[in-house]
């Protein structure tokens, strides 16, 4: 889709989604007002502007329409279902800095609900006309695939498997004739020439999937193609180690591709982010903290012998080495490392080395508060990859793929993996891939508003409780 168009087309979704959202709030406004005779006032209609700007804001990164980098129906209501969530807190704090309680819980639930039926069937009924106006053959796009290898079949697939993306396939080039290209073999590499010159093949885009070692036939293809009117796509030999987070920049006359893009390399995101930090710690050492650590220092001097806090030797950012602060929540004298194995002991469930007062304590996260000071120190995060211990560090970035780049960022009190229900114990491989993965996505998809779900999603689990945590 050419760029004038797909800015167009992004246009034209968010005007029909603010439209749809609209209807959701005058639906949920009617219910009130006619069908519950609730007295919903005028200062409300504010909110509307509100919704609307969180909207946008929040359906930025979802990137429906690129043409070749299809996102599942799947992974788009994944989406939708956060950009939802937000207009949920949205409309939490509007009532809330309003000083508003009644009518709150049933606007929210109406809202909600629309919403929740609303979009997806909005995206649903896109998708369908999509594939729809395909099978009519209108508005496809014919490719021709240079390279009947691994790279070329893969993208062939995704893009049978995806007809509304409008594209079609009409036949490959390669220097061997493979019995697997189901009889859409038209010659060798070198055919592209004639094809070029006769039109006796018509397509409208050229996709070349050849290995780097073909350099020289990439660059004649390059400038065959670039004397017509046919678009040409390269997929790079390297393509399995770009993600789509990647980013693409021209350095001194020589393009560069960053394979992952982190938007707390920004230093105008890193200070947002900062000052969200500073902020927020501080509200919870005052508000809460104040009240709250003579309590809980009282019940741990009460239950058991030894000092109220623990300090660990944990890495940080760039595996900085700083000294994370905690509730103790262990008898004295517990040991870390396992004498026989010489492996670190992760917490466990039914931990014997956990006391009463410290088993309450890790349910409730509150043995995390005292991390607080550790933000508004500066070597932690309110939202980040949770710091693990150093022997851990060892043990796992030796067996775990990818596993310190969870420390190109501030470690968290809280994090993406643990709100999706990977914190306590990972004794087994698998756990702690899932939450460095989790983390890795965290850090390339980092926004402020992110933050803030993620601090909502914690407070809700510590409020039903999580089975994994002890």
């Amino acid at each position: 889709m050419e760029l004038r168009y797909k800015y167009r087309f992004n246009f034209f979704r968010f005007v029909n989604e603010v439209l749809l959202l609209t209807v959701c709030f005058i639906l949920a406004f009617y219910i009130l007002t006619r069908v519950y005779h609730r007295n919903f006032i005028l200062l409300n209609v504010w909110m509307l502007p509100l919704l609307v700007i969180g909207w946008y804001f929040s359906s930025r990164s979802t990137k429906t329409s690129d043409d070749l980098n299809s996102k599942s129906l799947t992974a788009n209501l994944y989406k939708t279902a956060n950009s939802i969530f937000i207009q949920a807190c949205l409309v939490i704090l509007f009532f809330f800095t309003s000083h508003q309680t009644y009518n709150s819980k049933s606007f929210l639930f109406f809202y909600v609900l629309f919403l929740s039926i609303l979009i997806p069937l909005e995206k649903l009924f896109y998708k369908r006309l999509m594939v729809f106006l395909q099978k009519k053959g209108m508005n496809k796009k014919r490719i021709l695939v240079i390279g009947g290898g691994k790279t070329g079949m893969e993208f062939s697939n995704i893009i049978d498997g995806n007809m509304h993306l409008g594209y079609e396939i009409i036949g490959f080039l390669d220097d061997e004739q493979k019995p697997y290209l189901n009889g859409k073999y038209l010659g060798t590499v070198d055919k592209i020439d004639e094809m070029m010159e006769s039109h006796s093949v018509e397509f409208d885009e050229v996709v070349v999937a050849l290995p780097n070692r073909a350099h020289n036939k990439i660059k004649h293809i390059a400038s065959v193609v670039g004397r017509n009117t046919v678009k040409l796509r390269i997929i790079p030999a390297y393509h399995e180690l770009i993600n789509s987070q990647y980013n693409v920049s021209i350095f001194n006359g020589f393009p560069m591709i960053t394979l992952r893009h982190e938007p707390l390399d920004e230093i105008h995101l890193r200070s947002i982010k900062r000052v969200f930090d500073i902020v927020f710690s501080s509200l919870v050492l005052v508000l809460v903290c104040s009240w709250l650590f003579p309590l809980i220092a009282l019940a741990i001097k009460l239950s058991s012998p030894g000092p109220v806090f623990f300090i660990q030797e944990r890495w940080g950012k760039k595996n900085e080495k700083i000294k994370c602060f905690k509730f103790r929540s262990m008898k004295m004298m517990s040991k870390d490392v396992d004498e026989n194995s010489g492996k670190y002991q992760q917490a466990k469930k039914n931990d014997p080395r956990i006391t009463r007062v410290g088993a309450f304590l890790r349910k409730s996260n509150l043995d995390e508060f005292p991390q607080f000071v550790n933000v508004l120190i500066g070597n932690m995060s309110v939202v980040g990859p949770r710091p693990h211990p150093t022997p851990l560090n060892l043990e796992s970035k030796e067996v775990i793929d990818n596993y310190l780049v969870r420390h190109l960022v501030k470690p968290g009190i809280t994090g993406w993996a643990q709100v999706n229900g990977f914190r306590g114990e990972t004794s087994d491989p698998s756990l702690m891939m899932a939450r460095v993965n989790y983390d890795i996505w965290y850090i390339e998809n980092w926004s402020l508003l992110l933050d803030v779900k993620i601090i909502f999603l914690t407070f809700w689990k510590t409020l039903v409780g999580d089975k994994h945590a002890f």
